[in-house]
């Protein structure tokens, strides 16, 4: 027990201040603060490459990087160092140590927990997980079976609360 205190205490407080960051669809990450996104320009970004994920948080939030291996990895925002839109960023694969043609396909956002993840499969299968799933009391930094690897995943949510969502198919349906 004196051991658990002395290890929590030697811990130093993460910043609750605001952040944006952005994910790209090649995995590359940018954490910006306000001050830095206001006074920046365009982002940088490899050639063919496009911001996919824009959120507003804080430095002491959870990032859970979800991979096209049905895995997580989970992060913490202020793991990553601040940066300016005129930088590529951090290349999430290598950061977070990824398996061998692993790539980030969703990011969430999360401080609480609250709220699900929604996975679509490209087969019209929707499966829903409790974002509590995904919270953990040890610092692992990575889940497997984060979702279904059955069927190759076409798009991932994280909703805070109770919606509707409406679907069609691309044959109209």
């Amino acid at each position: 027990y004196q051991a658990e205190i002395e290890e929590s205490e030697s811990e130093e407080p993460v910043s609750n201040e605001p952040v944006h960051i952005f994910i790209s669809r090649e995995g590359y990450f940018k954490k910006i603060t306000p001050l830095s996104l206001r006074m920046s320009g365009e982002h940088k970004l490899k050639e063919g490459d496009e911001i996919v994920q824009t959120v507003e948080t804080t430095n002491a939030a959870d990032i859970l990087f979800f991979s096209n291996r049905n895995q997580v990895y989970k992060s913490k925002a202020s793991d990553f160092s601040d940066t300016k839109a005129s930088i590529l960023g951090e290349y999430i694969p290598s950061k977070l140590d990824f398996d061998e043609n692993e790539n980030a396909v969703y990011m969430a956002v999360t401080t609480k927990y609250n709220g699900f993840m929604v996975f679509v499969f490209e087969n019209g299968r929707i499966a829903r997980v409790p974002l509590s799933s995904y919270a953990t009391k040890t610092n692992r930094k990575k889940l497997i079976n984060a979702y279904s690897g059955k069927f190759v995943l076409h798009t991932a949510l994280c909703l805070s609360e109770e919606c509707d969502l409406f679907l069609t198919s691309t044959n109209g349906r």
